[in-house]
């Protein structure tokens, strides 16, 4: 579900994303919280045994990004898509184990200003 909704992005969409990623992410504190999301992330993949399933699904969601901004004829490398991408592929990761001690609270950190990608709330029910 997540892919399919990155797939489905415009260009414009993609680039008020990053804008809405780096307003939430914009002090020491907001860094911190999502340093300690990926962290509680990676411990429950490797406790889980999924670390493979999180690098493929990570994989997918990032090149689904740029998929995007070539759709919009939009060169490569992008600031704006690398760091989408960059997030994507972090939910994608978190998805994998959602439902997990600890991992749905680190989902929530790490899916502010994702708002604008249409039916988010799905994704972390689905999680």
């Amino acid at each position: 579900m997540f892919g399919q909704a990155l797939a489905a992005l415009s260009f414009e969409e993609l680039r008020s994303i990053a804008s809405d990623l780096h307003l939430v992410c914009n002090t020491p504190a907001d860094e911190l919280a999502c340093r300690r999301a990926t962290l509680v992330i990676e411990q429950t993949l490797r406790r889980a045994h999924r670390l493979h399933d999180a690098a493929t699904s990570g994989f997918f969601a990032a090149t689904t990004v740029q998929a995007v901004a070539e759709r919009a004829d939009v060169a490569l490398p992008n600031d704006d898509v690398t760091y989408v991408a960059r997030a994507a592929a972090q939910l994608a990761r978190g998805f994998v184990v959602g439902g997990l001690p600890g991992v749905d609270d680190a989902l929530g950190v790490l899916s502010r200003g994702w708002h604008r990608l249409p039916a988010f709330a799905e994704f972390i029910v689905a999680s």
